[in-house]
């Protein structure tokens, strides 16, 4: 057995031991998979997918490494400031895990390049600190049926995700729209801890898992919340007025799967 799947089954059996579902390594080996943003949440939600098995990323971010980020982004050694956070992501799991098929996509998330930026991806984690790209990630999950994403926050001591799919409530069932930016605050202005965006990176990642293989998981459908008291689920129905509520939606056939 290759070393990348000796080490892959050895990570899924000691999750099971400790009682978490994990889906089968060997399914995930072909499954393109989308982390937007590359930064405190997409290098532990990176690390987990590759665990678990997934071989094929697409990683995209538009912004380079800077020294304020290294305390949080373990990843990335102090040489590495300057550089692109995407690509250096990509050698980073390449030169722990060995080869992996990752394509690396320097761009910021919006409505114009949304889909050029996940075309071909059958799953995304969107680990950003910018409220409209969840909704603008959102927004491509529910109109290109039958995809599954995670949309993962953190911020000071807390954090957050929510699972999306076309079982499930959407991020616009749960906040209509974005915040005003002017108002919002960010982990530049009012910092994360970096245990906090490890632990939430790793959950969204192992949410996005549950999901793509049909488990049964209280977090699909449901906002949770990351604390120092522990984690807290609220469930979100779907809004009458959404999109994906729409019974065309919920019930007409799936995407086709992206090529292999």
């Amino acid at each position: 057995m290759p070393v990348q799947r000796r080490r892959t089954c050895a990570a899924v059996a000691t999750w099971r031991r400790v009682g978490l579902n994990v889906p089968s390594a060997l399914a995930l080996e072909q499954l393109p998979i989308a982390i937007v943003g590359c930064g405190g949440l997409g290098v532990p939600a990176a690390w987990t997918l590759v665990l678990a098995g997934c071989r094929r990323l697409t990683l995209v971010d538009d912004d380079c490494i800077e020294l304020s980020n290294l305390h949080r982004q373990v990843l990335y050694p102090h040489a590495a400031i300057g550089l692109s956070k995407a690509q250096q992501l990509a050698t980073a799991l390449q030169a722990r895990f060995g080869p992996l098929d990752i394509h690396c996509r320097q761009l910021r998330v919006t409505a114009e390049t949304v889909s050029p930026a996940l075309n071909g991806c059958a799953a995304v984690v969107e680990c950003t600190d910018d409220a409209a790209s969840k909704f603008i990630v959102n927004d491509w999950l529910v109109a290109d049926r039958g995809r599954t994403g995670t949309m993962a926050a953190a911020i000071g001591r807390g954090g957050q995700w929510f699972t999306v799919s076309r079982h499930t409530s959407c991020y616009r069932c749960l906040f209509q729209q974005p915040p005003d930016p002017q108002i919002l605050a960010t982990c530049s202005v009012a910092g994360v801890l970096g245990p906090v965006v490890g632990a939430v990176g790793s959950w969204a990642a192992r949410s996005l898992l549950a999901a793509l293989q049909g488990q049964p998981d209280a977090a699909h459908g449901a906002l949770v919340r990351f604390s120092p008291r522990g984690l807290l689920r609220t469930a979100v129905v779907r809004a009458a007025d959404c999109i994906c509520a729409d019974a065309s939606y919920r019930d007409g056939p799936d995407a086709p799967n992206p090529p292999h």
